[in-house]
């Protein structure tokens, strides 16, 4: 009779079950790598995303104030009408005022979403002058939840404060903002219209990510 000897480690054929503490480490270090370096493209892939998104409403903007323009001969102010009485405060100034000629009982025209509304400032008049039916004094916002800055050609000399959010901190927070130049002709960019900024990620005015209605100039 043929005999076959085993051996302590089982059958030859026998397939070994789980993995070695050490084979489990390197598992976990090298998922901890991949993490490690897709989560901030990932992060990265949203914020751009979120970019392009706001420069898509900007274009919707664009559109609600030619037709706005079309109608009235001229496109909203950035100052608040005597006719409003005397605005609660100066934060979102020309934001504010744009929401409520879009939304003007004397013009039904616009096609934007109430979803696109934010009050970040909690401001209100003392009676409603737009069609709401309270009377905050509302911004439209970006993807970030800011509210998107406005300016009339005829202001574009002013400084205006905006109250937007901080991205790491959450907390609400003042960031200036004025009508941007080209660098290249130091001239405002849209001289004859108006000008529509986005604080972009960092939420804050001023600084590189800002998105505006125009197109920027080509790098040299």
């Amino acid at each position: 009779m043929n005999t076959r000897r085993i051996g302590c480690d089982g059958p030859p054929s026998a397939a070994r079950a789980g993995f070695t503490l050490l084979e489990l480490m390197a598992v976990i270090v090298i998922l901890g790598i991949l993490i490690a370096v897709l989560v901030p493209h990932l992060g990265r892939a949203g914020e751009e995303a979120k970019a392009r998104a706001t420069s898509a409403f900007l274009m919707q903007i664009d559109t609600a104030l030619s037709e706005y323009n079309n109608q009235f001969g001229d496109y909203p102010p950035s100052t608040f009408l005597e006719t409003w009485g005397a605005a609660p405060n100066n934060s979102n100034l020309g934001a504010e005022t744009l929401v409520l000629c879009l939304w003007s009982p004397e013009w039904n025209g616009t096609s934007l979403s109430e979803d696109r509304l934010v009050n970040t400032d909690n401001d209100e008049t003392k009676k409603p002058i737009a069609r709401f039916g309270k009377p905050s004094l509302f911004e439209l916002k970006d993807e970030w939840g800011n509210p998107i800055a406005y300016f009339h050609h005829r202001d574009y000399g002013r400084q205006d404060v905006y109250v937007t959010k901080d991205p790491v901190t959450g907390e609400m927070r003042d960031s200036t903002v004025k009508a941007q130049t080209n660098p290249l002709t130091k001239n405002y960019f849209n001289p004859n219209t108006y000008q529509l900024i986005s604080a972009g990620e960092d939420g804050e005015f001023g600084t590189e990510d800002d998105i505006g209605n125009w197109k920027p100039p080509e790098s040299k």
